[in-house]
């Protein structure tokens, strides 16, 4: 799958589950309860133990789009690429990661906090900014972001649930980023729960966009 194709498919799936587990076995699990759920992106985090394996693993199947997140450095980058990784979720905005994305077409999605730093990433060839903790900077902001920079694809992470992921969709989210519920439920070994609940956010997903 190409570099566009990756990029056009997350931004119409619009929800990246996150995954940050302590297990290989819990996240492959997590994985499969997710997709049957509906959800297609899913990020492994790389703090997750075997993270690199789960990637691996993944990387060929059908209907599923697998990237690496909490990726802190280029070293790291190139690892999760190597192990096939189709796109790159960085907590912070770092210029070696976002050069290593670029070098092998991978879409790169940086956290973000500020003005200045939504500019900054785009500068370097970011595509999407996930804007991080979304929690702290509140409903408001991609709206007052946007006004002077309409350009940027911003998605939500860090406080986005069931209750009010319409109300991110009106104040003019492009994604989302999920990592919270699903990881806990995924470490609790609810796998069923797990399906229900993603589910439960691709139809209000869908919703929004009838």
């Amino acid at each position: 799958m190409n570099y566009v194709s990756i990029l056009n498919q997350l931004l119409e799936n619009k929800i990246i589950a996150i995954l940050r587990l302590d297990s290989p076995q819990k996240a492959q699990k997590g994985i499969e309860a997710l997709k049957k759920g509906g959800i297609q992106a899913i990020e492994v985090t790389l703090n997750t133990p075997g993270a690199l394996q789960v990637i691996s693993h993944y990387q060929n199947v059908s209907d599923l789009l697998i990237g690496a997140g909490t990726v802190l450095d280029e070293a790291s980058c190139l690892n999760a690429i190597q192990h096939g990784a189709q796109y790159i979720v960085t907590p912070t905005l770092n210029e070696g990661v976002i050069k290593c994305a670029n070098r092998y077409q991978k879409p790169v999605i940086c956290g973000c906090m500020t003005p200045t730093e939504i500019m900054t990433a785009l500068e370097l060839g970011v595509n999407m900014i996930k804007l991080f903790p979304a929690s702290i900077l509140g409903l408001d902001s991609i709206k007052a972001i946007k006004a002077p920079i309409p350009q940027a694809l911003i998605g939500p992470t860090g406080g986005v649930n069931l209750e009010n992921i319409t109300l991110w969709q009106k104040s003019g989210a492009d994604f989302y980023g999920i990592a919270r519920e699903f990881s806990k439920l995924a470490n609790e070994e609810k796998y069923s729960e797990l399906t229900e609940i993603a589910h439960r956010y691709c139809t209000a997903i869908s919703h929004q966009t009838l």
